[in-house]
């Protein structure tokens, strides 16, 4: 069996790359530079070329501010890319595998958001991550698995926990961080995992959510960083976010409910904090490089 990757340099593509050659699974993948997915002849050329079974879209515009001002590029990536790589799977019947967000929703619950419940993202990022969502369902829902994700971290690019992890080690300065913002912290690695054994699995098409379990806000999360490094965890100060400067409007609630794994036989991800420590020493020996 043999797995394509879009997205080879993000934190996910990385992160799946490690997982598949651990388990001995053949693979080819690409970089933005590598593969432009908003180029559908290329898109499909190299498909027809490497002929996979599974093609996994690890590629995504992310940059949430950015999107507000420049939403064409956004909706590029985000929305026309997934469609040629929904098109070029379909025309070679390999399963396709999307990597969603969070963003989908208004963040407007006080309960885990289920993958049936109604979407109505209120940013511009949020909409172009729907709208590949929507091209996945209308290209090919007979062989493709969508699944969101939230608040992602690892060794790899740059992202919140290493943000954290070098101001708690490497200065004494007060951090502030929103405690307004609910979610759930997620380990590519475990992310990665899953998604293999989603596949050996045999998982039915369809949306799921893939986050790690349990909820915290972005303080809580700053400050357990702090804590496990063995740093001052006081130094982290809690802030609403009306009192930061930002474009964009952040869902307040992203928790996502992860059962649908176990209705068809697939362990969820585990507590959130158990995956933050047990990454500490990689992404410790990341920020020394």
């Amino acid at each position: 069996m043999k797995w394509f990757i879009t997205g080879a340099n993000g934190q996910l593509g990385r992160c799946l790359q490690q997982t598949l050659e651990s388990n001995s699974i053949e693979y080819a993948a690409y970089s933005k530079e590598e593969i432009d997915i908003t180029d559908y002849s290329r898109v499909n050329d190299v498909i027809h070329r490497v002929k996979p079974d599974i093609v996994v879209n690890a590629a995504a515009y992310t940059n949430v501010d950015q999107a507000e001002i420049d939403q064409s590029a956004a909706n590029a990536i985000n929305h026309t890319g997934v469609a040629n790589l929904a098109n070029a799977s379909k025309l070679i019947n390999a399963r396709f595998i999307h990597f969603s967000t969070d963003y989908v929703f208004s963040g407007e619950s006080t309960k885990p958001w289920q993958v049936s419940d109604a979407t109505n993202p209120v940013s511009k990022y949020g909409e172009s991550k729907l709208a590949g969502e929507l091209e996945v369902a209308r290209i090919y829902p007979s062989n493709s698995l969508v699944i969101r994700t939230a608040w992602l971290y690892s060794p790899f690019g740059k992202n919140f926990y290493k943000t954290m992890l070098t101001k708690a080690v490497n200065s004494q300065e007060i951090v502030r961080v929103v405690n307004d913002q609910i979610g759930q912290p997620t380990n590519a690695n475990d992310l990665a995992e899953l998604t293999v054994r989603a596949i050996s699995k045999k998982a039915l098409p369809g949306i799921y959510h893939g986050t790690n379990s349990g909820t915290c806000s972005w303080f809580e999360f700053a400050k357990y960083i702090f804590e496990i490094a063995g740093e001052d965890a006081a130094r982290v100060i809690p802030v609403r976010s009306s009192e930061l400067t930002t474009k964009v409007e952040r869902p307040k609630y992203s928790v996502l409910d992860n059962q649908k794994w176990s209705e068809i036989g697939i362990l969820p991800l585990g507590p959130w904090k158990d995956s933050v420590q047990k990454v500490l020493p990689d992404i410790m020996l990341s920020l020394a490089k």
